[in-house]
């Protein structure tokens, strides 16, 4: 599609059918690109939560106040992947009915042009991430970090910290080698990718730790104090025998970019 003359983006999201309740959900975004930052207004409502206790809600990891709405600026590092994800999407709309495994997606152009784009996985990865982002210049949540820490057999240890922030689509490493310590910049796909590897592994919390890592060993703390040790609180998830092995070479690409 064309971008040159777009104007303004509304975005509306549900989860499928097939998803229940407390996880069931609408989202809606309305965004002005014609702008030097981005006006923004975000809501999600979580659905057809009448028939569920608060005991059931909060069981499954909820709260019954998780609904959540925001308006202000998004900064303006947010308008270049929203432009070039634009620039792939199709000009015609898909006409393909909706299934029941299927969520509802519709983009709203300049308030005119409507539809389901074509690649609607692409739009629905880029929504979370926006998500994310509302969440963190609201400062409901913080910005995301996750620490490598290895100790070697002599007790040594180095570590490599990353910081993802959404908000502003900035990713920085920390890294610290006994004494040594250092800071940079890295590139935001690369610190992106890192991250959506570390959560596809099989996190076990009952066998982690609270404790700082001591021990000989290679640990992950996800930003919550809890510590997975590799092999032991972290393994390879089903199907896929070298996450681990692939996993310390992206933290090691990470460190040495």
């Amino acid at each position: 599609m064309q971008t040159n003359t777009l104007v303004s983006l509304d975005i509306k999201f549900e989860t499928a059918d097939i998803i229940p309740a407390p996880f069931s959900h609408q989202i809606v975004v309305k965004a002005a690109l014609d702008k030097p930052t981005i006006p923004l207004s975000f809501q999600i409502l979580y659905t057809y939560r009448d028939d569920l206790t608060e005991e059931e809600i909060l069981e499954e990891g909820f709260t019954v106040k998780d609904d959540f709405s925001w308006e202000g600026q998004l900064d303006a590092a947010w308008k270049e992947p929203i432009l070039q994800l634009m620039t792939q999407t199709p000009e015609k709309f898909s006409t393909k009915a909706l299934e029941e495994e299927e969520n509802f997606f519709e983009i709203t152009l300049n308030n005119q042009e409507k539809g389901v784009p074509k690649n609607q996985e692409s739009w629905e990865y880029l929504l979370q991430e926006l998500m994310q982002a509302v969440f963190e210049t609201a400062e409901k949540e913080a910005p995301l970090y996750i620490i490598f820490v290895e100790i070697d057999q002599q007790k040594k240890a180095s570590s490599v910290e990353v910081s993802l922030q959404f908000a502003q689509r900035n990713a920085r490493v920390y890294t610290m080698d006994g004494e040594d310590k250092a800071e940079k910049e890295i590139d935001w796909e690369l610190a992106k990718d890192l991250i959506q590897l570390v959560f596809v592994g099989e996190f076990m919390p009952e066998k982690a730790t609270t404790n700082e890592p001591k021990n000989t060993g290679k640990y992950i703390s996800t930003g919550d104090g809890i510590w997975y040790e590799f092999t032991k609180s972290l393994k390879n998830p089903n199907g896929n025998r070298y996450y681990l092995t692939d996993l310390m070479a992206a933290w090691n690409e990470v460190k040495f970019a």
